[in-house]
């Protein structure tokens, strides 16, 4: 059984070391950009680390984000990437099989399940900026489920500048959610009528903002996999909410892994209490041309800045939902972060 789960300790490395030049005082730009091509199955992860400030203790604040991610496809076999950035406090990591004490900061998803190209734009502001220090990298695993050649690039900017340690914490909301199959994702289900509902419990903070993508995806159309969708149209529903005082219903909905039974959209609806506040929402839709197939992968940025903070006790709950309308089978995922300032 093949599970599709974001994971960080993946099966092959490739590694780089690479130094930017610090300006004192004005934002700099640390240009990212790396190319692998590869068959390898299980995850092949790749990690290029950079020194972007003077020394590996010293510290920054990221205030922006932007260029593009590219998943090529050589052959007609679905395939995905997990794009990361992250840093380390003290000295790098010796030991290149290893993320411990890595904190990731971004992440995006990317899936292809056609002989095609795959493009994604990242386009991110932080005006409460993301924590980093002079040891950080790009990381980013994945390649072909079954078979066939991919290629993975990145291109990206990052704007930042050297500063006191910044207090804000970046905390993750990411998940994945199989439909119309039985197998994979962190949870499945084979009925149209299900979804999941995946709460969170949350420190104390203040929210400013929201930021990542989704990504939901059908699977290539052979037998590897569920059925490609039929009819008119397929979709996704994508929505975060804030729960007050803890995750009620759906923190009592867990399997024995922790990962949110099936349960249908309208019941998760009506545990949300009243006070729930819905922070954002991504419905995606796919209209099938008429003789194509239903095959598809739907992405979009997600980036919700709130002007004003959106107060977090510790013990709220944040709730992610993942829903889909439609038949055939779809694998849908969030890389979404949540942006916690004191």
């Amino acid at each position: 059984m093949i599970v599709f789960v974001a994971i960080f300790i993946l099966a092959g490395w490739g590694k780089s070391d690479l130094w930017a030049q610090e300006n004192a005082g004005q934002p700099s730009v640390l240009h990212i950009q790396h190319t692998v091509t590869t068959s390898q199955t299980g995850f092949p992860q790749y990690i290029y680390m950079y020194h972007p400030l003077d020394g590996v203790n010293s510290t920054g604040a990221v205030q922006a984000l932007a260029g593009t991610i590219s998943l090529r496809n050589d052959s007609p076999n679905f395939s995905e990437v997990l794009w990361l950035l992250a840093y380390w406090q003290g000295p790098c990591p010796a030991n290149d099989q290893s993320l411990s004490g890595a904190s990731f900061i971004w992440s995006d998803i990317l899936k292809n399940p056609s002989q095609s190209e795959a493009k994604f734009n990242v386009d991110l502001d932080f005006p409460h900026p993301l924590p980093m220090t002079g040891c950080f990298a790009l990381v980013f695993g994945g390649g072909p489920l079954i078979q066939g050649g991919v290629t993975m690039s990145a291109d990206l900017n990052l704007t930042y500048q050297p500063s006191r340690a910044v207090a804000n914490t970046v905390f993750d909301l990411s998940g994945e959610y199989c439909f119309g199959q039985d197998w994979g994702c962190q949870n499945a289900t084979i009925d149209d009528s299900m979804a999941f509902g995946v709460p969170i419990t949350m420190p104390a903070g203040h929210l400013v903002e929201l930021f990542g993508n989704v990504s939901d995806s059908t699977f290539d159309g052979t037998g590897n996999f569920g059925p490609l969708p039929t009819g008119k149209a397929w979709g996704a529903v994508n929505d975060f909410y804030l729960l007050p005082g803890g995750c009620g219903e759906f923190g009592n909905n867990l399997n024995g892994m922790g990962f949110p039974n099936p349960q249908p959209l309208s019941t998760l609806y009506s545990w949300l209490p009243g006070d729930a506040l819905h922070l954002e929402s991504v419905p995606l839709e796919y209209k099938i041309p008429s003789g194509e197939t239903g095959e598809a992968t739907l992405e979009q940025r997600v980036e919700r800045i709130f002007s004003v903070p959106v107060t977090v006790n510790s013990g709220d709950c944040m709730v992610v939902i993942y829903g889909r309308k439609g038949n055939g089978a779809t694998d849908n995922e969030t890389q979404v972060h949540a942006l916690l300032a004191p």
